[in-house]
C-alpha cells in the first residue's frame, strides 16, 4: 500500500522525545549498575570510577527526563494534535495557566512529575551524600527505572496478546488509533484537542499536584537511606543524615495532603475538606507511616532502641506510595473514587514495581536482622521513649485500618477471581466508618503527645524532678478540663466520645504551651515538635466545630415540588430556592440572587448577603458570593458546581449552586423545550388590547388542577435598532423589535415583554421574550419585517446640503443638520483599522410635535467610499450622507419619507414556558474551620522548623 505523507505535521519534537525517554530508561539502568558496583566495591580503589560513572550516567538520566518534560510543554503550549497526549489533555480554548494541570491530568505526565522531583533529589544527594552517596543512589536511581519503564510504550511477546511496557506519551495520534480519518494526507484540519477536565481548570491543580508528587518522591530518600544502612551494615550511623530528610518529607507531604484538603473545599461542592476518599486514604498512610518513622528515629538516636523499627517505618512508607500508586492507577478504584485514574493496561507492571521493592525491602531486613543492635535491656515504662514508641505503634495502627478498608476493591477483586459469584464487601458509609476507629486514635495520640513532653522532667535527676512533674501534670489536667467544659458551650460536643477527644486536644495544647514556655523557656529554634504537637491539638479542635456545628442555613421551610428536579424532601430543606431579583430570607441574612453572567463555559452567579439587625432593623453587613458552574463543551450538563466561601474570623459561609432548571443545565434539553411549546398567534394593532382564555396549572401534593385565566396583551409600539439581553449587535444587522404589555386576571400587575427579530446575513434570528411572573413567552414571526422593507426604487430621495446649523422642512417635518460626530453612533456601523468615518447628526420634529434624530454615516474604507442610511421608522424618514465638503464644511444629504404601513403585528404567545430565572444554593456554616487550617499549618511549620534544626546541627558537626 502506498504510504500517505501528511501534511502539517511536527515530527521533531516526537523524535527528541522518543529518544529522551530511551536515554532516561537506559541511563537510569546504567546509574543503577554503576552505583551498586561501587557500593560492593567501596573499600576498593575501583569503587570511586563506578561512583563516578554512576554520577555520568544519572546526570545523562535526569537530562532525558527533563527532555521528555520540555518535548511535551513544548508540543502542548503550540497545540500540535498529531500528538496523542496532547490531543487527549489540550485544545484550543484552554488557557495557558492551565497548561501545567493539563500536562500532570495524564498518567504519562504525572509519571514524569514524579521522575523530575526524583531527578531534583537525586542531584542534590549527590552533592550532600558524602559516603552514603552511592548505595542511596543506587536505590533512586532503580526506583527511576521502574518509573521510567512506565514510558517506554513497546510490547514484549508474540500473538494477538503481548506485554504492554509503559505508555510512551511522546507518540502521534495515528500511531495509536485506527480511524479512516488518517487516510487523509490533511487529516489535522480535522482534528480538535479533548481539553483539560473542568474539575481540573483550578487553580489549586496547579500548585497542588506538584507539591504533593514532591512530598511522594520525597519518601525515597529515607527509603534509600533504610536499603543502604542494611546493605552497608552502617546500622546506627544513618540515622543521623536521614533525619533531615523525614522531616521535610514529613513537612511536605503534609502540605501537599493539606493543599489537597484546600482545593476540594474551595473548589468542590460536597461541603468539606475530607470526605475518607479512597486516593485521599492512600495519600495519608505513608504520611502517618513517616510520622512514626520520624519518632521512632529520635528514640534510635537518643537511646539506641527502636532501630529495626526505624528501617521497618522508612521502608513501609515508600512501599505504600507505591502502593497508593498502584491503586490510583491500575483502574482498581474506579467504582469507588472520583480522584482515580483510568485504566491504561500497566496494572502489572505496577504490581510488579511494587513486588520488586517488597522484595528488596524483605530480602536486607532477613539477611541483616540479626546484625541490627537492639539493647537487651527494655526501655523503662515511665521513660519519654517508650510512650513515644508507643504512639508510633498507634500511627502505624492508624494506616492500617485505613489501608485495610481502602483496600477492599483489591480484596473483592482478588475474591471474584476465584468466586465469581462473589457480591463483594463495600463500605456505605465511609465517614462515619473511618471516625468511628481514628477518633480513638486522634484521642490517644493527643494525651500522649502531651504527657511524653512532659516526661522529659525526668531527664535530669527523677527524684528531684517528681515533684515538678507532678505539679505540672495536675494544672495541665485541670486546665484542659475546665477548656473542655467551656468549650461545650460552644461545640456541641454532648456525646462522651467527643468530649474526650476534645479533653485530648486541649491536654495537647495546654502541655505543649507549658513545655515551650517552662521548659525550653522560649527557645524557638528547637521548638519544632512543640509547634507540631500545638498545632494537631488545634487541628482536632477544628475538627470538632467545624464538623458537629457545621449547620446548614439555607433553609427552606416549604417543599417546593418539581422546581428541584431529582432532589429529594430532605434535600429540598437543605436548600434555597431563589428567584432572580427577589430577596428572600435564610437564616441570619437576606439573600438575593443578583445576576449570572456566561464566560466560555463558566456561568457565574451573583448572590447579595444582607444581614440586619433584629431590633433596629438597619444593615449591619452586605457582601457579594459568587458561585459558578461549569458546562462541559457540548453544554449538555453541568461538569462541575464551584463554591464560593465567605471568611470570618471565627466561621466560614461556604455557599454553591446546588441545582438549576433544567433547561440551564442541558442545553439541548431546552432546544427540546422550546420546539416543544404550543405557541398562539396573536395580529395586534397598535394601542389595541386582546384578550384569550388559558390554563394555569396549580400544583398540589394529591393531584394536578388547572384554572382557567384571561390574558390581555397589547402593543405598545414598534422599536428599531431594539435591545435584547442575548443580542449582539453585528455590522449589516437588520432588527426589529416590539413592547407588548401583558396582564393576567388575578393579577393587579402589567408585565412589558420586549422580543426581537434579527435579519442577518439573509438568516432570521428570534429573540423571545420571558415574562417569568406569568410563566409567558413571546416572539415576533418574521412577517413583523415586512412594513420595514422599503424598496430604495420607491423611495423618492431629495437632495440637500447642510451646513451646521442649517434647517429646512420637509412634508411639513423640521430637519435640522446639528454638525459632524467623527466617532459614528449608527448602530449598523462596525469600525474596522482603518476606516474614515464620519456621521451627519439630524434633528428632526415630526408634524405632531414629536422628536427624532438620525446618524447617517459616511464611510471610506479600503479607498472605497460608503454611505450608511439611517432611519426613523416611526415617521418613515430615510437619510443617507452620500457626500462631505471639507472646504465649505458642508455634507450632502439624500432625504426622503414613505409612511409606515399600518398593518397588524403577527405576535406569537404561550402560556407554557415555566420560568427559569431562579437557582437552587445551599449555603452551610463551618464555625471554627479556620482552627483547623491553623493547627494543620503549624504542624507542617513544626516539622519544618526540626528539620531547619538538624541541618543546622549536622552542619555544625561536620
Amino acid at each position: 500500500m502506498e504510504s500517505i505523507e501528511y501534511l502539517n505535521e511536527h515530527l521533531w519534537p516526537g523524535r527528541i522525545g522518543h529518544l529522551a525517554v530511551i536515554l532516561a530508561f537506559v541511563a537510569g539502568l546504567l546509574a543503577t549498575l554503576a552505583y551498586s558496583f561501587a557500593t560492593q566495591r567501596r573499600q576498593q580503589p575501583e569503587g570511586d570510577s563506578w561512583r563516578q560513572i554512576g554520577r555520568v550516567a544519572f546526570i545523562g538520566h535526569s537530562l532525558g527526563v527533563v527532555s521528555i518534560i520540555g518535548m511535551l510543554f513544548y508540543v502542548m503550549i503550540n497545540q500540535y494534535y498529531e500528538y496523542q497526549y496532547v490531543q487527549a489533555h489540550v485544545s484550543e480554548d484552554l488557557p495557558l495557566k492551565y497548561i501545567f494541570s493539563a500536562f500532570w491530568e495524564g498518567q504519562e505526565g504525572s509519571f514524569l512529575l514524579w521522575m523530575f522531583w526524583h531527578v531534583v533529589l537525586g542531584l542534590i544527594l549527590m552533592k550532600k551524600a558524602g559516603s552514603w552517596e552511592s548505595p542511596v543512589m543506587a536505590v533512586m536511581a532503580l526506583i527511576q527505572v521502574f518509573i521510567s519503564s512506565m514510558l517506554l510504550g513497546i510490547y514484549v511477546g508474540w500473538g494477538d496478546d503481548p506485554f504492554k511496557i509503559g505508555a510512551n506519551p511522546t507518540l502521534l495520534l495515528r500511531e495509536v488509533m485506527d480511524a479512516p480519518i488518517f487516510a487523509k494526507a490533511d487529516y489535522l484540519e480535522l482534528v480538535k484537542g479533548n481539553g483539560l477536565n473542568p474539575l481540573l481548570q483550578n487553580y489549586w491543580m496547579t500548585i497542588h499536584p506538584p507539591t504533593l508528587f514532591l512530598g511522594f518522591a520525597s519518601t525515597s530518600v529515607p527509603f534509600a537511606y533504610a536499603i543502604a544502612g542494611l546493605w552497608t551494615r552502617r546500622h546506627t550511623e544513618w540515622l543521623r543524615p536521614v533525619m533531615p530528610w523525614a522531616l521535610f518529607c514529613g513537612a511536605i507531604l503534609g502540605t501537599g495532603i493539606l493543599m489537597g484538603g484546600a482545593w476540594a473545599y474551595e473548589a468542590l461542592s460536597f461541603g468539606g475538606y475530607w470526605a475518607w476518599d479512597p486516593v485521599e486514604n492512600m495519600s495519608l498512610v505513608p504520611w502517618l507511616i513517616l510520622l512514626g518513622g520520624i519518632h521512632t528515629n529520635l528514640i534510635a538516636r537518643n537511646t539506641g532502641y527502636a532501630v529495626r523499627s526505624t528501617y521497618v517505618y522508612y521502608l513501609l512508607s515508600f512501599i505504600f506510595i507505591v502502593y497508593s500508586t498502584f491503586l490510583t492507577r491500575s483502574g482498581v478504584l474506579g467504582d469507588t473514587s472520583v480522584h482515580a485514574f483510568t485504566e491504561m493496561g500497566l496494572e502489572w507492571q505496577l504490581v510488579l514495581f511494587m513486588g520488586a521493592f517488597i522484595s528488596l525491602s524483605v530480602f536486607f531486613l532477613a539477611s541483616r536482622y540479626k546484625g541490627i543492635p537492639a539493647p537487651e535491656k527494655e526501655e523503662p515504662i515511665g521513660s519519654k521513649e517508650f510512650w513515644m514508641f508507643i504512639g508510633s505503634l498507634v500511627v502505624l495502627f492508624s494506616a492500617l485500618i485505613i489501608t485495610a478498608s481502602t483496600s477492599l476493591p483489591v480484596y473483592n477483586k482478588i475474591i471474584k477471581f476465584f468466586d465469581p459469584t462473589f457480591q463483594g464487601r463495600v463500605i456505605t458509609e465511609p465517614i462515619a466508618h473511618y471516625n468511628k476507629y481514628q477518633l480513638w486514635i486522634a484521642v490517644f495520640i493527643g494525651l500522649l503527645s502531651g504527657i511524653t513532653q512532659y516526661l522529659r522532667f525526668q531527664e535530669g535527676n527523677l527524684p528531684q524532678q517528681a515533684k515538678r512533674f507532678t505539679l505540672h501534670s495536675l494544672v495541665a489536667l485541670g486546665i484542659s478540663a475546665a477548656l473542655t467544659y467551656l468549650t461545650t458551650f460552644w461545640i456541641e460536643a454532648k456525646a462522651w466520645q467527643y468530649a474526650t477527644m476534645l479533653f485530648a486536644a486541649w491536654f495537647a495544647l495546654v502541655t505543649n504551651i507549658d513545655y515551650l514556655i517552662f521548659f525550653l523557656r522560649g527557645r524557638l529554634k528547637v521548638a519544632g515538635s512543640v509547634f507540631s504537637h500545638i498545632g494537631f491539638g488545634m487541628m482536632l479542635i477544628g475538627i470538632l466545630a467545624s464538623g458537629l456545628n457545621k449547620s446548614t442555613i439555607s433553609i427552606n421551610p416549604f417543599v417546593m415540588d418539581g422546581l428541584i428536579e431529582g432532589a429529594d424532601e430532605e434535600g429540598l430543606r437543605n436548600n434555597i430556592l431563589l428567584f432572580k431579583g427577589t430577596p428572600l430570607a435564610m437564616g441570619d441574612y437576606e439573600v438575593t440572587y443578583v445576576k449570572d453572567t456566561l464566560e466560555t463555559y463558566t456561568r457565574s452567579y451573583t448572590v447579595h448577603y444582607k444581614r440586619k439587625d433584629p431590633a433596629t432593623g438597619k444593615v449591619t453587613e452586605e457582601f457579594d458570593l459568587h458561585p459558578n458552574v461549569l458546562y462541559d463543551k457540548s453544554f449538555t450538563k453541568i461538569a462541575a458546581s464551584n463554591p464560593s466561601t465567605k471568611r470570618y474570623l471565627n466561621k466560614d459561609i461556604f455557599t454553591h449552586i446546588a441545582s438549576l432548571p433544567q433547561v440551564e443545565m442541558d442545553m439541548d434539553y431546552r432546544q427540546r423545550r422550546e420546539d416543544s411549546l404550543q405557541y398562539t398567534r396573536f395580529d395586534l394593532a397598535q394601542g389595541v388590547p386582546v384578550s384569550f382564555l388559558d390554563t394555569v396549572p396549580i400544583k398540589n401534593k394529591k393531584q394536578d388542577t388547572f384554572a382557567i385565566k384571561t390574558y390581555s396583551v397589547q402593543l405598545e409600539k414598534l422599536i428599531r435598532n431594539p435591545i435584547h439581553p442575548d443580542y449582539e449587535p453585528q455590522a449589516g444587522d437588520f432588527a426589529v423589535g416590539a413592547r407588548l404589555k401583558v396582564q393576567r386576571s388575578g393579577d393587579d400587575s402589567v408585565y412589558t415583554a420586549e422580543p426581537i427579530i434579527v435579519l442577518r446575513d439573509q438568516l432570521l434570528y428570534p429573540y423571545p421574550a420571558q415574562i417569568n411572573e406569568l410563566s409567558t413567552k413571546v416572539r415576533l414571526t418574521e412577517e413583523v419585517l415586512v412594513p420595514f422593507f422599503v424598496s430604495e426604487e420607491q423611495l423618492k430621495y431629495k437632495e440637500f446640503v447642510f451646513r451646521a446649523g442649517d434647517s429646512i422642512r420637509l412634508n411639513n417635518m423640521s430637519i435640522r443638520f446639528r454638525g459632524f460626530n467623527k466617532k459614528p453612533g449608527n448602530q449598523a456601523y462596525k469600525a474596522e483599522d482603518g476606516d474614515i468615518a464620519v456621521s451627519a447628526l439630524l434633528d428632526i420634529t415630526s408634524a405632531q410635535g414629536k422628536n427624532f434624530s438620525a446618524e447617517p454615516v459616511y464611510l471610506i474604507r479600503n479607498n472605497q467610499p460608503f454611505n450608511l442610511k439611517d432611519e426613523v421608522a416611526e415617521i418613515g424618514l430615510h437619510a443617507r450622507f452620500m457626500a462631505i465638503d471639507p472646504a465649505t464644511e458642508s455634507a450632502t444629504l439624500l432625504i426622503a419619507q414613505q409612511a409606515p404601513k399600518n398593518q397588524a403585528v403577527p405576535v406569537e404567545i404561550t402560556t407554557d414556558s415555566f420560568r427559569s430565572d431562579y437557582i437552587v444554593l445551599e449555603a452551610i456554616s463551618f464555625p471554627g474551620i479556620n482552627l483547623f487550617w491553623l493547627g494543620s499549618t503549624l504542624m507542617m511549620i513544626g516539622l519544618a522548623i526540626a528539620m531547619w534544626n538538624r541541618l543546622k546541627q549536622a552542619h555544625a558537626t561536620n
